[in-house]
């Protein structure tokens, strides 16, 4: 199996860093940035960044919005569809 070259090949492309970032929220858990450069959000959550696009930050928002509710009410949504028939 050939190795893969992950400093030339693979690197993730970080030349936005420079970049103009508006700061659309912060708290002592994360921050949440918008890339006019690259036309994405990123999320940092401790030393963990995610790059989204704009639907897929709105998706997450709306899933752990909706995890958030559902933990508040105690509930817990089974793991797969075929739980939830069952």
């Amino acid at each position: 199996m050939a190795e893969l070259d992950l400093k030339k090949s693979y690197r993730m492309n970080t030349d936005h860093d420079t970049g103009d970032r508006q700061i659309l929220a912060r708290c002592t858990v994360c921050q949440v940035e918008r890339c006019a450069d690259c036309d994405t959000v990123h999320l940092h959550v401790g030393h963990a960044s995610l790059r989204l696009t704009m639907a897929a930050f709105l998706s997450l928002c709306a899933t752990l919005l909706e995890a958030a509710q559902t933990a508040t009410q105690g509930a817990v949504m089974p793991a797969t569809p075929r739980q939830a028939a069952n």
